[in-house]
């Protein structure tokens, strides 16, 4: 797929085939992504793919959580956006839960639409993104552009991903199942699979701001 045609398709998917990625595809892919850029070539990046019963427990211990509303307690604490990033996540939400017929008193589907973000959107394969704790903020920098990466090569294999905050809000739990010393703190998840083209919710494509809003020009 052509790099800008794979930039304006990738969509976050919200609904996924329940088929399995075979493993062969996801090295593949993996191998192409690690060729993303990072600060001096320092690639401060680990990966723990997950697939089969460690998926479905992954699944199902964090969903526990989610419809129980515990406390999460992410290693790298969730923002408090100002105005205008605020509103622009608030929009997306609104949109969301209009396509979905979510009314904004409706609690239970509310949740159910909540619990259904930690088991990654019942997709059948995850990647947990992890670095070492002592490292710089410059490290997360390095994350960003490798999960950026894997979305887009993810195109190529008619895959889907969702980059996830969620499926990390209980990191114990996470390292537990996975394994993942202590010394690693975990950065962002992804659901990846083959995306269902008959579920709705994945019709939905969230706005982005004008150029001009986002863009200065100099010396032209």
């Amino acid at each position: 797929m052509d790099v800008i045609d794979a930039i304006k398709a990738r969509y976050t998917v919200r609904a996924y085939k329940p088929e399995p990625v075979p493993k062969e595809v996801l090295a593949e892919l993996m191998e192409a992504a690690l060729r993303a850029p990072s600060w001096a070539n320092t690639q401060t990046w680990e990966f723990a793919v997950v697939g089969g019963e460690v998926m479905r427990e992954l699944k199902q211990v964090l969903a526990a959580r989610a419809s129980a509303q515990d406390e999460r307690y992410p290693d790298i604490p969730r923002p408090e956006w100002p105005s205008p990033y605020l509103e622009r996540s608030r929009e997306n939400g609104i949109r969301l839960y209009q396509l979905l017929g979510i009314s904004r008193d409706d609690m239970e589907k509310q949740l159910q639409w909540y619990v259904d973000m930690y088991r990654l959107f019942d997709a059948p394969n995850g990647i947990i993104v992890y670095t070492d704790r002592e490292l710089s903020v410059w490290a997360l920098v390095n994350v960003g552009l490798v999960v950026q990466t894997i979305a887009l090569a993810a195109l190529d294999y008619g895959l889907g991903t969702t980059i996830l905050a969620a499926s990390v809000s209980y990191p114990d739990e996470v390292r537990r199942i996975l394994k993942i010393p202590e010394s690693k703190q975990l950065v962002i998840a992804m659901a990846i699979g083959y995306p269902d083209p008959e579920a709705k919710v994945n019709e939905f494509r969230s706005n982005r701001e004008p150029l001009e809003a986002m863009v200065t020009w100099h010396g032209f």
